[in-house]
């Protein structure tokens, strides 16, 4: 998957893991797999969550993240009025590769797919 795939896929599985509460690695793991019917390598989650930190999307409390106030208004925006769990995932996508994320380097070109 490319950075801007793999990037939106992490802060879309966060932004769910953490509605409630803020989430812990397993718990955005989790929810990563229902979205995409794969678990995120340990590289996909660290690059992941630095840049969105970087960005300043999330806010990483000791082993807990949650989204701050400028990452649950882009997510909000995002995902409003989007029927399917891809679609959502396609806006976010787009809405990182327009910022400069990359569309075509590959976060983790060993990942082995089935």
């Amino acid at each position: 998957m490319t950075l801007a795939e793999t990037y939106s896929w992490i802060f879309y599985a966060l932004a769910l893991a953490s509605s409630a509460q803020s989430a812990k690695y397993r718990d955005i793991e989790q929810i990563a797999d229902g979205i995409n019917h794969a678990i995120p390598t340990q590289k996909e989650m660290r690059e992941s969550l630095a840049w969105l930190n970087a960005e300043d999307l999330i806010i990483k409390k000791g082993k807990a993240y949650s989204l701050s106030e400028k990452g649950k208004v882009l997510f909000e925006k995002l995902s409003n009025d989007v029927n399917t769990t891809r679609d959502v995932w396609q806006r976010i996508e787009n809405h990182f590769a327009k910022c400069g994320v990359d569309i075509k380097k590959d976060v983790n070109p060993n990942r082995l797919t089935t």
